[in-house]
């Protein structure tokens, strides 16, 4: 009863005047705070809201470390996979003209596209590259997409060599090409591009004024938040905004907590939003129904949520918690992490975002404030995730680079000299690699990312440590790989956050 009178009340009142939200006996704030510091996370914004009502709305720390501007409600951050979820809506929008149907083939819009097998791209419909079942690993291929040179079109024909791990239809594996698809069809439908048709078709009728479609867009805008991450080191250092244009349709979205917070306000109350019915109860109900499952047990793991079912809709994750229905979807930036959720039969939502991709803040505050709503706190949500999330206080990644580098072994020798290295290598989808000389190591380039640079060292035996400049994109170990005695490739990957699969580069001099 209490949350239901101070939603009323706030119905006459600015919601910048924030509600008085109490998690585990402390205000909101003390707990935000508590646990920003946990996770080094230098600014958040939240907002709230309750009985279908945007109730709190606020920022909280800076936007860059060590400057003084602070983050507010109408901070811009990248909301990334969250935009997923207005791609979803757009063909929902397009199905709902008979401008399309779901279950349309793909190769009616665009004729030329090919997956890895012929079978699979004649079956390849709208509704499985909207619902991550076409077959491929979870981010599979996207190291040759994020933040890439590709063009959207360049990344649709080299899908034809990303090789699926499991049945067409037959499993999950977190898809995001398949949104730039998705804004292909938008485009050979409308005329119009992805966002050009969502600020007309969704962020208009919103009054989402404070969202950006690409991040062009930046260098004329002010209160702007700066991505943050770990260096080498493990301090955490503002990075620069990458470009994700080429796929805008699965992360292109920059926003507020305000902007974001009538989004989920207008999703909770199937179409409305300030008593303007924007879209129909009809659409929005068709972009919340489970097309593909994620694997999980129903039951026995122990887990808290008390989880049953986790599925997947057009660009929601769709689940339960604790007994109620959960819809939500997370978003990943070079560092930022987002997300957007809600319990659509307690009419309960609320929006996250940090500068910070490291953190697990985005998920313990969403289940600690759904325990709000649900009126079932037992236990600190962060708590609980920072301990699983380190080791005594140490990120298990610090403490796997420590071991490697702890068996770097000069005694154990390669087969070749380090300069024997040099030189362009080739893979179909990720381009060239150029390997020139340096003073103990070797530097390198790669054709897709002009801008990055990396260098790789010796390990132990045949591998070398290979360390990108680019702290998103990480390092990893390089095994080298030889024919008839000669160098024939060499191996390197990106971190898991971007793609976990290794790409061989085929030396071509």
């Amino acid at each position: 009863m209490k949350k239901i009178l101070l939603s009323a009340i706030f119905i006459l009142i600015p919601v910048h005047i924030f509600a008085q939200i109490m998690l585990l006996g402390k205000n909101i704030d003390e707990y935000v705070e508590e646990s920003m510091i946990r996770w080094k996370i230098p600014g958040m914004s939240v907002a709230i809201i309750e009985n279908g009502i945007i109730t709190y709305v606020k920022g909280y720390g800076l936007n860059e470390l060590c400057k003084n501007d602070r983050v507010d409600e109408n901070t811009l951050f990248a909301v990334a996979s969250n935009s997923k979820a207005f791609t979803g809506l757009s063909i929902a929008i397009l199905e709902s003209e008979n401008k399309l149907k779901l279950d349309d083939k793909v190769n009616l819009y665009i004729p030329g596209i090919k997956l890895y097998d012929n079978t699979s791209t004649q079956l390849l419909t709208i509704k499985d590259v909207l619902t991550h079942r076409i077959g491929t690993g979870t981010f599979h291929g996207d190291f040759i997409t994020w933040g890439t040179n590709y063009s959207d079109v360049a990344l649709i024909e080299k899908l034809q060599y990303v090789k699926p791990v499991f049945g067409f239809r037959s499993g999950y594996g977190y898809f995001n090409t398949g949104y730039t698809i998705a804004a292909e069809v938008i485009k050979n439908i409308t005329g119009k591009s992805w966002g050009e048709f969502v600020q007309e078709r969704i962020l208009n009728p919103l009054d989402m004024k404070r969202t950006l479609i690409s991040i062009s867009q930046l260098n004329n805008t002010q209160n702007i938040a700066s991505p943050h991450t770990f260096d080498y080191e493990y301090n955490m250092v503002p990075i620069k905004w990458r470009n994700v244009d080429n796929l805008a349709a699965a992360a292109g979205l920059i926003s507020s907590a305000s902007d974001m917070a009538k989004w989920v306000a207008m999703q909770i109350n199937m179409g409305t939003l300030n008593n303007n019915d924007i879209f129909s109860k009809k659409l929005i109900l068709s972009t919340h129904i489970p097309y593909n499952i994620i694997p999980s047990p129903t039951h026995g793991t122990g887990r808290l949520t008390n989880r049953h079912f986790n599925t997947y809709g057009l660009g929601w994750g769709i689940a339960d918690y604790k007994g109620e229905l959960m819809i939500e979807h997370s978003g990943g930036y070079d560092g930022m992490l987002s997300r957007t959720a809600f319990l659509p039969d307690r009419k309960f939502g609320l929006v996250i975002l940090t500068n910070n991709d490291q953190n697990e803040i985005i998920t313990s505050l969403m289940y600690q404030l759904f325990d709000y709503a649900l009126n079932k706190e037992v236990f600190n949500w962060d708590s609980l995730a920072y301990l699983n999330s380190t080791k005594d206080g140490v990120p298990y990644d610090k403490i796997t680079w420590n071991e490697i580098y702890n068996k770097k072994d000069p005694n154990l020798k390669s087969n070749f000299n380090l300069n024997e290295l040099v030189g362009t290598y080739s893979n179909v989808q990720a381009g060239d690699l150029l390997i020139s000389a340096a003073e103990n190591n070797l530097n390198f380039t790669l054709s897709s990312r002009p801008e990055t640079r990396g260098v790789l060292s010796h390990w132990r035996n045949d591998t070398l440590i290979c360390e990108f400049a680019d702290l998103v994109i990480g390092r990893c170990l390089a095994p080298v790989y030889f024919n008839d005695g000669k160098i024939k490739s060499i191996k390197i990957k990106s971190s898991d956050f971007v793609d976990p699969l290794y790409y061989e580069f085929i030396k071509k001099d």
